[in-house]
């Protein structure tokens, strides 16, 4: 009996409400959907915790199995940028990875995993999954950054006409106009930033909208407009701040040095910042030929809002980050920036105050202010108009800016269509093995080879990223969390012989009970401690959270008790 029948895979068998669960078979459509669904959020937590729902185990064994051209294909239908990201994304995956949990290692290289599918694909052309037929609705995009293409490509892919208005000379944003290039080619975002244009999209460059009321103008032209103009006017500091020529916010400093070519800079730069945007500036201004870079941050290194391993890379290129201290005021000399006074800080509960006397001074001829940044107008609210990404949500990463981005876009299909076109399916595949094995479990994390400190420049990518035999050493080390091995009972004779081989301590445990309730929750009670296995036990279990996936148990099974299959889980046409 096939299940899901709305999944587009083939080589998988569905079934109708029925799941194999040890000694338990859910009948049900309804029960059995909560069963998978739990079970696949508790299991794979790194795709649960991607905003844009990237399948991360899916791509990963692509790469370890040569796939690189479906391991860019997955990642390009689930969060339209796979080289961008592989670059700059901000990883909540890895901090979710099992790999990185007590002491199992390093997380996955997940991002630079992802990257290595962009450069090692040979696919000149992307395909929308479930793409729909077309609606004749019209849509329009205000922003051609991140969350204004990845709205458009969501739309195209609901089968919408979609037109995007762009106030700048090309697309991408922050992509060009924010992020260094020596982080981000700019080639490469012409590549990706392309293939979504290619799906059909209409692009009108410097077209600017500054107001609400051309905004609600437009609402009565399209079907649907969607605001995703970002947040480009900066926080201010107080007004003794604002008057000085060389003191400059951090997005009009990386906009006029990538876009407009004006590479100026000072001899002694002062950022003020913890952010993406203030290492971006910092590290920028090393590379212009600042003789001294500082970054000034009011709190602790534990609260800095960075990539990881940005920090380290600042301070090798000679950079300074010194913490907990404010900018409080200018000292000029006949009308010239000399110095920054500040004051050291400290933490008093949930607040951050100023330490009294504190008070000291840094020389400098150049201070950048990356202290955030907000919308530059509140456009007004309308049934047919949607905020996205940054728009919405404030300053944030480009991948939640993608998966919010995606969200708004099925608000939007739903308001024209009223269809909810998308829903989550789960399907089982009967699989032989992950060909995973337990020396897999103890590859130490592929490092991303960087380039040599004397040979970085402005243009020169810091990061050279993986080769294929990397990337494939760096997928093995993946737990094919979407993978499930269980334990039929009804086959099992308490030969404890699986247990003899875990390698992982409670990966396989004894339990006197076992319960699962109508969301798909587990529960047990472990048995009783000091009695040993055997016939003290009435069932074993196999806890996917625990579990390394590396077959041990199933090739120790006697009777053939333990079983694997595979879990997709696949948004699909309702």
């Amino acid at each position: 009996m096939k299940i899901f029948s709305g999944c587009n895979c083939p080589q998988y068998q569905y079934w109708l409400g029925v799941y194999f669960f040890d000694k338990l078979i859910l009948r049900g459509i309804q029960m059995g959907k909560n069963l998978l669904k739990h079970w696949y959020k508790d299991s794979v937590p790194c795709r649960s915790a991607c905003p844009a729902d990237t399948d991360i185990p899916g791509y990963l064994e692509a790469i370890y199995n040569n796939e690189f051209d479906k391991a860019y294909q997955i990642n390009f239908n689930d969060n339209f940028f796979p080289e961008i990201l592989g670059r700059v994304c901000s990883r909540p995956c890895e901090d979710n990875c099992r790999h990185g949990e007590h002491d199992n290692g390093e997380p996955v290289s997940i991002c630079f995993s992802k990257r290595a599918a962009g450069k090692f694909t040979s696919s000149k052309k992307v395909k929308l999954r479930d793409k729909q037929k077309n609606t004749n609705k019209n849509i329009l995009i205000i922003g051609g950054g991140v969350a204004g293409l990845a709205s458009a490509a969501e739309l195209k892919r609901f089968g919408h006409n979609v037109t995007i208005y762009e106030r700048h000379k090309s697309l991408g944003g922050m992509l060009n106009q924010g992020i260094p290039v020596f982080r981000l080619p700019r080639k490469l975002i012409e590549k990706e930033v392309k293939q979504i244009i290619d799906l059909g999209v209409k692009v009108e460059l410097n077209k600017s909208i500054n107001t609400s009321s051309e905004i609600q103008s437009l609402s009565k032209k399209f079907d649907a407009v969607v605001c995703a103009m970002g947040t480009l006017k900066p926080n201010k500091l107080d007004q003794k701040f604002s008057n000085d020529p060389n003191v400059e916010d951090g997005l009009d400093f990386l906009l006029r040095v990538n876009e407009k070519n004006d590479r100026y800079v000072g001899k002694n730069v002062i950022v003020i910042g913890g952010g993406y945007t203030s290492m971006d500036c910092a590290r920028t201004a090393l590379r212009l030929g600042a003789k001294s870079v500082k970054t000034f941050y009011r709190r602790e290194q534990g609260d800095l809002d960075i990539l990881p391993g940005e920090l380290e890379e600042l301070v090798n290129e000679n950079g300074k980050m010194i913490f907990r201290a404010r900018p409080n005021k200018l000292i000029t000399d006949k009308g010239k920036l000399k110095y920054l006074e500040l004051i050291k800080t400290e933490s008093v509960g949930d607040k951050l105050k100023d330490i009294p006397n504190s008070k000291f001074k840094i020389k400098t001829d150049h201070i950048i202010l990356a202290i955030g940044q907000r919308q530059e107008f509140i456009a007004s609210k309308n049934k047919n108009i949607f905020f996205a990404g940054d728009y919405k949500l404030g300053a944030t990463t480009l991948i939640n800016a993608i998966g919010h981005a995606k969200e708004i876009a099925r608000n939007v299909d739903h308001f024209l269509m009223r269809r909810n076109i998308l829903e989550e399916k789960y399907c089982i595949e009967s699989s032989v093995s992950t060909k995973r094995s337990l020396k897999d479990n103890y590859i130490p994390i592929t490092d991303m080879r960087l380039r040599d400190l004397s040979k970085r420049t402005f243009t020169s990518e810091v990061e050279l990223g993986y080769n294929k035999s990397e990337s494939k050493k760096e997928s093995s080390r993946c737990y094919l969390c979407h993978y499930q091995f269980e334990i039929n009972n009804d086959l099992c004779v308490l030969c404890d012989e699986c247990l003899l081989v875990r390698p992982v301590n409670e990966c396989i445990k004894e339990l006197s009970s076992k319960n699962i309730d109508k969301s798909g929750e587990v529960s047990f009670e472990k048995l009783n401690p000091g009695k040993s296995h055997g016939i003290y036990h009435g069932l074993l279990y196999i806890d996917p959270k625990v579990c390394v996936r590396c077959g041990e148990c199933e090739k120790a099974c006697p009777t053939g008790a333990i079983k694997l299959s595979k879990v997709s889980k696949i948004n699909a046409p309702a």
